[in-house]
């Protein structure tokens, strides 16, 4: 047999077995997992997001540190969100916590962790300060509601509740249920 024979049949003996033993061993080998398949596809930072009306009036603006789009929930996570209400002489309300969720639909804003309102003193009314648990809010409606306890005070009375419903747009507050208040009638 020639030598150059033996040398191509061997390099063609060697060429089968390397891809036989690949094909064998290829399911073997497993890709890296997608790190992204779980956590964020979008991060803005210093976000600040203004809703205008159907008169091109701003309606309502939400800002947060953080946001981030999780694909798998179609919703963005939020990290210290603000949303305010803008009105002209029914005053201004703004809502604050910790953290927040918008769902892809951008219908409900649920904010969580030390969630704090506040309706700024206008010529209607005075100033309140709500503090409460978790609060859901529909910025279209300019409507919220909890179940959690919620504590309102103002400089002429506190008042808590277990649950309440807020209707920004109108100032008004339905407080659900166990109202307890004390009021000073100096205030």
């Amino acid at each position: 047999m020639n030598t150059s024979y033996t040398v191509l049949l061997t390099v063609l003996l060697m060429s089968v077995l390397a891809t036989g033993w690949l094909l064998l061993n290829q399911g073997a080998i497993t890709p890296r997992p997608d790190t992204a398949a779980d956590g964020p596809d979008l991060f803005v930072e210093n976000m600040d997001l203004r809703v205008t009306g159907k008169d091109g009036r701003v309606h309502y603006h939400l800002q947060a540190d953080t946001m981030q789009h999780i694909p798998r929930d179609d919703r963005f996570d939020l990290e210290r969100p603000v949303f305010r209400t803008l009105q002209d002489e029914r005053g201004q309300w703004q809502v604050r916590s910790n953290q927040g969720i918008v769902m892809a639909d951008g219908d409900t804003v649920w904010l969580r962790d030390q969630v704090e309102i506040r309706r700024l003193a206008g010529p209607n009314g005075r100033q309140l300060d709500i503090t409460t648990s978790e609060l859901l809010v529909r910025p279209e409606e300019q409507t919220a509601a909890t179940d959690q306890s919620v504590v309102i005070r103002s400089d002429a009375f506190r008042v808590e509740s277990v649950g309440m419903d807020a209707d920004f747009g109108n100032n008004r507050l339905h407080l659900r249920s166990r109202v307890r208040g004390k009021f000073d009638a100096a205030g």
